[in-house]
C-alpha cells in the first residue's frame, strides 16, 4: 500500500483537514488510482454502492446530494447507537479517540458531545480545555457535560448561576409577592415561586451534584452579604425545598439547613405554627450548641420575609393569649423561641460576616420591653404610645416585625385608634428605621441613599405599606371612614402635609424617601387617594359634603411623586368614574 494513502487513512478524512488531505492524494499521483487506494485503505470498497450509483446516475440524483444524505443517515445511525450501548470503560475512550477530530468539524460535533455526554465523568482534560475555550462548543453542550466542566472550573459555574439568581432576586412578580405574603395567597405565591424559570434553571445546572449545590449555596451567601437583599434568604429557602420535592436526598440530607427548611416552609404555607410545627423546629436547634450552631445559614433562611412574616405573626398571637391573663401567665417562655428566630433573621449579615457569631443580648433586652408594653396596648385600645415605645421601635427589628403585624390586623377595624396611633408613631421614625439624617427627610428633589445595612428594614417598611394599601383598599368602609376623617375646613389648607391623617402622612414620608427605589412607595400616596375616590363614585359610601373637596385634595397630593406616574396609574384604573371629580 502506498504509505502517502495508508498515512492518509490514520487521519480525518472530513472537514479542512480532510479536504487538504485528499488534495495532496490527488496532486501526488493519478487521480482514479489514488481514489481506488484510498477507498480500498478506508474500506470503501463496497460493490451495492457501485451499483446503486449507477442507478442514482441514471434517475439524475448529483453526487453531491446522495453524499449529503447518505452522511446524515450515518450520522443518525452513530447517535443511536450512542443511546443504545453503554460500551465498557476502555471502548469508550477507544471510540471517543477516533471521533475526537470531529470536534473542530461542525457538522460532525454533535457525534462527538453526544459520545461525551454518555460518560460525561470521562472526559479528558484537553477536550475539556478545547470546549470552555469555545463559546460555540460550549454552547451545544448538554448539561451533564457543562456540569463536569463546572467541577473542574467553578469560575464557570459562577458564570451560569449568577445571571440566574440575579433573574430570582429582581423578578417582579416574585418581589411583588415577597411584601404581600400574609393571608390565604401564601400556598399559591410558594408554588408560583417553586415554578420560577431562575429557580427551576438553578435545579437543573446542580441536578444531583453535592458538590455544585454547595457551590450555589456559596455563592447565594456571598451576595447576600454584599447586597443584603431578603429575596436571597427566600431563594436558599426556596432551593433547598425544590430539591426537597425532586427527591434528592442526597443533596438535602447533607444540608444542614433541610431540618429547619422543611417545618418552617410548611408553616409559611399554612400561614400558621401549631404546637407540633413549633416541636419540630425547636427539636432541630436542640441538635447544636453554641458553639456548633451554623448561624450563617440558619439567619439566611430565617431572613426570608416569608419566614420573618409568620414568626412575626406567632409571637403576636401568643401575646395576644397572653394579655387578658398576662399578671399570671405561663405562656412568657412560648416567646423565646421565635424572638430568637427572628433576631437570627434580622441579624443574618452580621451573623454570616462573624467568626464565631453570637445573637445581639442588647436587642434581646429592649424586646422584652416591648412586649410588655405591647400587652398594654392589647389589653387597652385606647393607651397611646409611650416615648419608650417609640425609642425601642427606632432602633429595634423585632419590635417593628411585630407592630407592623399588629397595625395590619387592626387597619380594617373603623372603632379603634390603635391603627392611626402606631401608624403616627412609625410615620415619626421612618429616618430612623432607614438610617438618614431628619434633615433630609423631605428632600424630594435628591433622595439620600439608603445604605445596604438597612436594605432589610427599608424592604419591611415597603411590604408593610403595600400591604396596608392592599388592605385598606378591600373594605369599602374603612376607605369611607378614613375619607370622613378629613375635616371639610382643610380644603383651603395649602399643602398636603397639612392633612392631618396618620395614614396618609405616612404614605408621603415613605413615597418621598423610597419612590428612587421602589415604584409601588413612590405612588403610594396618590393611588391611595385615587382609589378613595373610585370607590367613592362608584359607591357613594362617604359623607355628600365631602365629596366637593375630593379633587382639590387630589391636586394636592400631586406634588407627592411626578406627576407622568398619577396619569399612568389613573389610566391603568380605566374607571369611568374618575372623569366626575379627576382632570387629567
Amino acid at each position: 500500500m502506498d504509505p502517502s494513502v495508508s498515512s492518509a487513512s490514520s487521519r480525518c478524512s472530513a472537514g479542512d483537514v480532510g479536504k487538504e488531505t485528499i488534495k495532496r492524494l490527488l496532486s501526488v499521483g493519478k487521480p482514479a488510482a489514488a481514489i481506488a487506494k484510498f477507498r480500498a485503505a478506508n474500506s470503501l470498497e463496497i460493490p451495492a454502492a457501485d451499483a446503486a450509483y449507477a442507478l442514482l446516475d441514471s434517475l439524475g440524483y448529483e453526487r453531491r446530494s446522495v453524499h449529503e444524505t447518505a452522511l446524515v443517515a450515518a450520522i443518525n445511525a452513530a447517535q443511536k447507537l450512542f443511546q443504545s450501548e453503554e460500551p465498557p470503560k476502555d471502548k469508550h475512550m477507544a471510540l471517543l479517540d477516533r471521533i475526537r477530530s470531529y470536534m473542530d468539524i461542525p457538522r460532525l460535533q454533535q457525534l462527538a458531545l453526544q459520545l461525551l455526554a454518555t460518560e460525561p465523568n470521562l472526559i479528558p482534560e484537553d477536550i475539556g480545555q478545547k470546549i470552555c475555550a469555545s463559546a460555540h462548543l460550549y454552547e451545544r453542550c448538554n448539561i451533564s457535560i457543562k456540569r463536569t466542566l463546572w467541577k473542574q472550573n467553578i469560575s464557570l459555574f459562577r458564570q451560569h448561576i449568577l445571571p440566574l439568581i440575579h433573574d430570582y432576586s429582581n423578578n417582579r412578580d416574585l418581589l411583588y409577592m415577597s411584601r404581600e405574603v400574609a393571608g390565604d395567597s401564601a400556598r399559591e405565591f410558594t408554588i408560583r415561586r417553586r415554578k420560577n424559570s431562575a429557580l427551576l434553571g438553578l435545579s437543573a445546572a446542580i441536578g444531583t451534584d453535592l458538590r455544585l449545590y454547595m457551590q450555589t449555596l456559596g455563592v447565594i451567601r456571598d451576595l447576600f452579604l454584599e447586597l443584603n437583599d431578603p429575596a436571597l434568604g427566600t431563594l436558599r429557602l426556596d432551593l433547598v425545598m425544590v430539591m426537597h420535592e425532586n427527591d434528592i436526598g442526597k443533596l438535602v440530607n447533607d444540608d444542614v439547613c433541610y431540618g429547619l427548611a422543611w417545618p418552617l416552609d410548611a408553616c409559611i404555607i399554612k400561614q400558621h405554627m401549631d404546637e407540633h410545627q413549633v416541636q419540630e423546629l425547636q427539636s432541630y436547634f436542640d441538635k447544636f450548641d453554641n458553639e456548633s450552631m451554623p448561624y450563617g445559614e440558619i439567619s439566611l433562611i430565617l431572613s426570608s420575609p416569608y419566614a420573618r412574616n409568620i414568626l412575626a405573626q406567632h409571637v403576636l398571637s401568643i401575646l395576644e393569649k397572653i394579655a387578658p391573663i398576662s399578671a399570671v401567665s405561663q405562656r412568657y417562655k412560648e416567646l423565646t423561641f421565635p424572638r430568637a428566630m427572628l433576631t437570627m433573621g434580622l441579624s443574618a449579615r452580621d451573623l454570616i460576616q462573624q467568626d464565631h457569631p453570637r445573637l445581639p443580648k442588647d436587642s434581646q433586652l429592649k424586646t422584652r420591653a416591648f412586649f410588655q408594653s405591647l400587652l398594654e396596648h392589647i389589653e387597652d385600645s385606647s393607651k397611646q404610645p409611650t416615648k419608650e415605645d417609640v425609642s425601642i421601635l427606632s432602633a429595634n427589628g423585632i419590635a417593628r416585625q411585630i407592630i407592623y403585624a399588629f397595625v395590619l390586623k387592626h387597619a380594617t377595624d373603623q372603632h379603634s385608634n390603635i391603627a392611626s396611633a402606631w401608624l403616627l408613631v412609625i410615620h415619626g421614625i421612618v429616618p430612623a428605621i432607614l438610617g438618614i439624617a431628619d434633615a433630609s427627610i423631605d428632600s424630594e428633589a435628591n433622595p439620600p441613599a439608603i445604605s445596604t445595612s438597612h436594605s432589610i428594614d427599608a424592604f419591611e417598611l415597603d411590604a408593610f405599606i403595600q400591604r396596608l394599601v392592599n388592605c385598606i383598599c378591600t373594605s369599602d368602609r374603612t376607605i369611607a371612614a378614613i375619607l370622613n376623617s378629613i375635616p371639610q375646613t382643610q380644603a383651603s389648607l395649602g399643602s398636603v402635609e397639612a392633612i392631618q391623617l396618620p395614614l396618609l402622612q405616612l404614605l408621603i414620608r415613605v413615597g418621598r424617601l423610597r419612590h428612587h427605589g421602589n415604584a409601588f412607595s413612590k405612588e403610594a400616596a396618590a393611588l391611595f387617594i385615587f382609589q378613595f375616590c373610585e370607590y367613592a363614585a362608584a359607591h357613594c359610601a362617604i359623607d355628600p359634603a365631602c365629596v366637593g373637596t375630593l379633587e382639590e385634595q387630589y391636586n394636592k397630593l400631586v406634588s407627592v411623586s411626578p406627576r407622568q406616574a398619577f396619569k399612568y396609574q389613573i389610566a391603568r384604573c380605566n374607571c369611568p368614574n374618575a372623569s366626575k371629580f379627576l382632570v387629567l
